[in-house]
């Protein structure tokens, strides 16, 4: 048992169990990468077995970030034949961004667990360790408000000041659950997200958060959009100039690709980006591809970054300000 949380076991039942609700006689898919923590995957496909599925193991290489999300033909051939899939790749976010995975997300052919690009704390400790059952019943409060919105302005004490139109663009509700097809979630999980409108954001993004595949920044990373894609980016320090690579080499990197509200109040501030991206009252933008979002932009990454202390507003509504969460009724 580990003392500061979970017990791995107990984490793989409710995923399996609960979350997933894997039932007897189904396929899983379990897609990992030799970044993969493997205990996590042992132990998820010996529940699902214990559960009456059927479970495959696959293990996709790793990828540079100019193809990040994709993954092999033969997983995409298996996926075919998979009723749910747990995603728990290392080193890239493939199996929630390819387009295949869309696909068969749109047709309502498969359910997933996101576990991408998550350590053995992400799964047994900080936002594993909330009410599940609570944070869904939240989640689609908010979504629901959200849903009836026709703009978004976020805002931060350190300079972030960006609006967007929203309206008709579908609100994503990850906080956990995932039992029917074509739903979709992540462990640990609590967020409601969105794609902006494509091509119309305008303002400021102030990075101090972590970034995907970067860290956490060493200095205050400012980015300039314009009309949907970043204009520019300043910033003194290493992560500031990795992450201009990236948007300016990658192909659609500079796409605003998310806005998404953080609710889990387990979730711990520790400088992971997968762990402080669902953190209530934070808010995190990505860049690059939308397609999961309901968008048309492909790119070969999305990259997640943290902003801190945001005001984010809804049309009039304040629904967190300065951090905190204020979900209507």
């Amino acid at each position: 048992m580990n003392t500061n949380g979970k017990d791995v076991l107990q984490s793989a039942e409710l995923i399996i169990g609960k979350l997933l609700a894997v039932k007897t006689g189904e396929n899983l898919m379990i897609i990992c990468d030799p970044g993969s923590e493997m205990e996590m995957v042992y132990t998820l496909a010996e529940v699902a077995q214990k559960a009456g599925a059927e479970y495959t193991i696959a293990m996709m290489p790793s990828r540079g970030h100019a193809r990040k999300n994709e993954l092999t033909a033969p997983i995409v051939q298996g996926l075919q034949a998979t009723d749910c899939l747990i995603g728990i790749t290392g080193h890239s976010g493939a199996p929630t961004y390819a387009k295949a995975v869309k696909n068969l997300f749109n047709a309502k052919k498969v359910r997933s667990i996101s576990m991408v690009m998550r350590s053995m704390e992400n799964f047994t400790q900080g936002g594993a360790l909330a009410d599940y059952d609570l944070l869904y019943k939240e989640g689609k409060q908010l979504a629901a408000f959200w849903e009836k919105a026709e703009t978004i302005h976020v805002t931060t004490p350190s300079g972030t000041d960006i609006r967007a139109p929203i309206a008709g663009e579908k609100v994503f509700v990850e906080c956990g659950f995932a039992t029917e097809p074509g739903m979709e979630a992540a462990f640990s999980d609590g967020e409601v997200s969105q794609m902006p409108r494509v091509n119309t954001a305008q303002g400021t993004i102030v990075v101090e958060g972590p970034i995907a595949h970067i860290g956490k920044p060493a200095c205050p990373i400012s980015i300039r959009v314009e009309n949907g894609r970043v204009l520019s980016i300043e910033g003194t320090c290493s992560q500031a100039d990795e992450l201009r690579e990236i948007v300016e080499t990658i192909d659609n990197a500079a796409n605003i690709a998310e806005i998404g509200i953080g609710l889990n109040p387990m979730s711990r501030h520790n400088d992971d980006f997968e762990e402080e991206k669902k953190a209530r009252g934070y808010v995190h933008f990505a860049l690059g591809d939308n397609i999961f979002y309901g968008g048309d932009v492909y790119s070969p990454v999305h990259i997640d970054m943290v902003i801190y202390q945001p005001t984010v507003t809804l049309d009039d509504r304040v629904v967190v300000d300065r951090g905190q969460v204020q979900i209507p009724d």
